[in-house]
């Protein structure tokens, strides 16, 4: 799976990939993904790994878990000097496009509150709030909104 979104390229994230996809995570989460944690879920057959690169450098990835005809949106992160450019945007439509190549048809994902530039993002990609997670998020303890898209 290879797309491009404007200059940068969308493709599967590899096991090798993982030390870089938590460097980022580290750089933007609180309580970020380890290394292994991304190698063990990259490999695994119920997921699906995509990450971004501008040249040979990883500047976003996410991921998904599937159980049966559903997919847990699980990992969505942008470097922040590539944020507002669409980069968030392509890469999630490709992953639901591969998800949908999967028999994937209802997604689902977990939004702080309070981050209103993630909220809008995934409204305007057709996910609804479908409830409140009270204290899903720690350092800060924050509520989260769950989404799903059908």
């Amino acid at each position: 799976m290879e797309n491009s979104c404007h200059r940068y390229k969308i493709e599967q994230m590899r096991p090798e990939d993982a030390a870089e996809a938590a460097a980022i995570e580290a750089r933007i989460f609180s309580m970020p993904w380890s290394e292994n944690g991304f190698r063990t879920s990259i490999v695994s057959s119920d997921t699906l790994y995509l990450c971004v690169r501008d040249g040979e450098n990883m500047i976003a990835y996410c991921g998904l878990l599937q159980s049966f005809d559903e997919a847990d949106i699980t990992n969505v992160a942008v470097r922040e000097e590539y944020r507002s450019q669409g980069v968030g945007r392509a890469m999630l439509e490709a992953l639901m496009e591969g998800g949908k190549e999967r028999g994937i048809s209802r997604f689902t994902l977990e939004v702080r509150v309070g981050n209103k530039t993630a909220l809008h993002l995934y409204e305007s990609l057709g996910f609804v709030s479908a409830g409140i997670r009270k204290n899903f998020y720690d350092l800060p303890k924050e509520d989260a909104v769950i989404m799903w898209k059908e």
